[in-house]
C-alpha cells in the first residue's frame, strides 16, 4: 500500500521519524520541482509517496531528467 501525503504532511512524517532529519519542506519542494522525486498536483497541492521519498534517499529510485520542451529559434536574416 501507498502512503501519499502533501509535502507538508510528508516533511512532519519524517520529522517525527528522526527529530534531527534534514529534510524540510523546502528541500521536499525542491524535489518535487526538479522532478527528482515523482509528485501528482490535486488542486494547489502537490502529493508524494513516502515510499517514494525513502527510495530516493537510501538511493533507490530510478531518476528520470526532465526534459525541457524544445523551444522555437528565432531565425535572423543577415
Amino acid at each position: 500500500m501507498t502512503h501519499v501525503r502533501t509535502i507538508k504532511e510528508a516533511a512532519a512524517y519524517f520529522k517525527t521519524m528522526d527529530e534531527g532529519t534534514c529534510l524540510t519542506e523546502t528541500a521536499i519542494r525542491t524535489l518535487v520541482r526538479t522532478g527528482k522525486v515523482a509528485s501528482t498536483k490535486v488542486g494547489k497541492k502537490y502529493l508524494v509517496s513516502l515510499e517514494t521519498l525513502e527510495e530516493y534517499l537510501q538511493g533507490k529510485a530510478d531518476i528520470e531528467e526532465p526534459t525541457l520542451p524544445k523551444q522555437k529559434t528565432a531565425w535572423r536574416v543577415t
